[in-house]
């Protein structure tokens, strides 16, 4: 029983997570276009430079959300107005040793700069970096007379996150505050604005949990579940795609129509998987009591293809398009096997 009730509950917060909640109506009509890194990785910086060019140039877009605290951000707008490098320069020095140490992420900072000039950013992370970074903001803040300004206060705001974050090295605390900072920057930009964000792949899907506890949505999912479609983000690490989650359909098995609900399109280019393009994973709602029977092909595809967590009694379609310009449909059923202590999902024949 406490395994069915578990079941249900997980089917109900991934049915949360498609839905459009009516929160999302009260926000306006502005968009979340997030995208998940590997970070410092050069093929997503390129991919994510030619979106900000896209929304930049062709939807007159100018605030871009990057995974750093907001005084980090405020230094970057700094230098997008200054004639040199010497504001970039100390925060690299700054940055000495983390993940946004590289010569790719600089020669990203500097292409933004020469070509979307007007970029605002908005940092969204805890106070990483407060005792150098943090403080010199704070310093210059006050050297300026704007203590107990906004920004002041924004300032303080985050070094003290990133205090506590550094003295409890708290996972948990972090998901929470980077997706509680993103949307009360977000919520303060003017109504109908669209943002690009730029995060780590672990806080990019809209089903996941967090990485390292697996105890909170991470921040996609806690998005989501206030924005709604209005968020669409993408995992470039995994290649989800997730701007048709939710999207409803009917699916046909064994003459027999169920509706079914689009979780995620993969992109499958570049895999091993050299024959395939893509693939799109569907929900097929109330179906397995009808196919729990039907014969297996032998196939399976286990936890780590899905875009969500896998349940006993759930039923997907999988959508390969195929480099040749065909298509197939595959049908499993998770029927609570295992793969290498991960839930299973089983083939079968569709009749």
């Amino acid at each position: 029983m406490k395994k069915a009730l578990s079941s249900l509950l997980a089917l109900c917060i991934l049915l949360l997570a498609l839905a459009v909640p009516a929160a999302a109506a009260e926000q306006g009509t502005g968009k979340i276009y997030l995208y998940g890194e590997t970070h410092a990785n050069q093929s997503h910086l390129d991919q994510e430079l030619a979106a900000w060019k896209d929304y930049y140039q062709n939807q007159g877009m100018r605030d871009l959300f990057i995974e750093v605290p907001s005084y980090s951000a405020a230094f970057l707008n700094l230098w997008m107005k200054a004639g040199d490098d010497a504001i970039l320069t100390r925060l690299y020095e700054d940055w000495s040793g983390t993940a946004m140490d590289s010569q790719a992420t600089w020669n990203f900072y500097q292409a933004i700069k020469a070509e979307c000039p007007e970029t605002v950013f908005h940092g969204f992370d805890v106070g990483h970096q407060y005792n150098t970074t943090g403080t010199r903001y704070l310093i210059g803040l006050m050297l300026t007379g704007q203590m107990g300004s906004a920004d002041w206060d924004l300032a303080q705001k985050s070094i003290d996150q990133g205090k506590t974050y550094y003295k409890t090295s708290d996972q948990v605390y972090r998901e929470n505050q980077m997706a509680a900072n993103l949307r009360e920057a977000f919520d303060a930009l003017p109504a109908g604005t669209s943002v690009m964000v730029i995060t780590g792949s672990a806080h990019s899907d809209i089903y996941q949990n967090d990485m390292t506890t697996g105890t909170v949505p991470c921040m996609a999912n806690q998005l989501r579940q206030v924005y709604g479609e209005n968020l669409i983000a993408r995992n470039l690490f995994m290649g989800f795609d997730y701007s048709q989650a939710g999207a409803a359909s009917t699916v046909s098995i064994g003459g027999k129509d169920y509706p079914a609900l689009c979780l995620a399109l993969q992109d499958l280019s570049g895999t091993r998987l050299t024959q395939y393009q893509s693939r799109t994973f569907w929900l097929v709602q109330d179906a397995y009591a009808d196919v729990q029977a039907l014969p297996a092909t032998g196939d399976f595809l286990p936890q780590d293809n899905y875009p969500c967590p896998i349940e006993t009694g759930q039923v997907f379609a999988v959508d390969y398009a195929l480099t040749d310009g065909s298509s197939i449909r595959l049908f499993y059923r998770a029927d609570g096997s295992l793969y290498q202590n991960k839930p299973n999902t089983l083939g079968f024949l569709a009749g």
